[in-house]
């Protein structure tokens, strides 16, 4: 800041867009341009979150670039807090079910297009986790009482090399449209009352 403003007090809220992440001292803060004081630079700024402790708490550091709402302690200029981030014309929210008064979904999208989103459509009622394709996503469907694992391109892994799998239910079934393989490095067991093998 300048000499001038770094002294000077300011109630209210400023505008601000983000111009630097890299905090020297690793708190996670920000620092802001003004555009209303002619772009003059913010001091370190602390970012307001859901959560915050030792070690612990959400993290969700804006991008350079990001227009932001800043605060001040007691109207100081030189303890600046960034409130939160707002949408505008040229960068506009992320798409939504096109619902808007329903307000049925809260999600977050980040920087790739990953999102974890929540819907509380009536029916439809459950959590998704959907990575930037769209093709690979985990479903907590709850309207239908299922998870669901899925992934269009590529391969769904479970590993647990010093570990045990234990798959369990009433009934259990494999498909596989071409090969399936059952391998073990020591012994292969299968038992039941009835064993068909066509």
């Amino acid at each position: 800041m300048t000499a001038d403003s770094a002294t000077s007090t300011r109630t209210g809220l400023l505008v601000g867009v983000v111009t630097d992440l890299d905090d020297p001292d690793k708190l996670a803060r920000v620092r802001v341009s003004f555009p209303e004081l002619g772009g003059v630079q913010s001091d370190w700024a602390g970012l307001v979150t859901l959560m915050a402790g030792d070690k612990r708490g959400s993290l969700f550091r804006p991008e350079k670039g990001d227009e932001v709402i800043v605060g001040f302690l007691q109207g100081d200029m030189r303890a600046p807090y960034v409130l939160g981030g707002v949408w505008n014309q040229p960068e506009p929210p992320p798409p939504d079910d096109g619902k808007p008064t329903e307000n049925n979904w809260r999600f977050f999208t980040s920087r790739s297009g990953h999102v974890l989103r929540f819907d509380d459509t009536k029916g439809a009622e459950k959590i998704e986790v959907i990575d930037k394709d769209g093709k690979r996503r985990v479903v907590l469907d709850s309207a239908n009482s299922k998870i669901t694992v899925s992934a269009d391109e590529g391969d769904v892994e479970v590993d647990a090399p010093n570990g045990t799998i234990k798959l369990s239910g009433r009934s259990i079934e494999l498909h596989a449209t071409t090969t399936l393989s059952l391998t073990a490095d020591q012994g292969l067991t299968i038992s039941g009352k009835t064993v068909d093998i066509n």
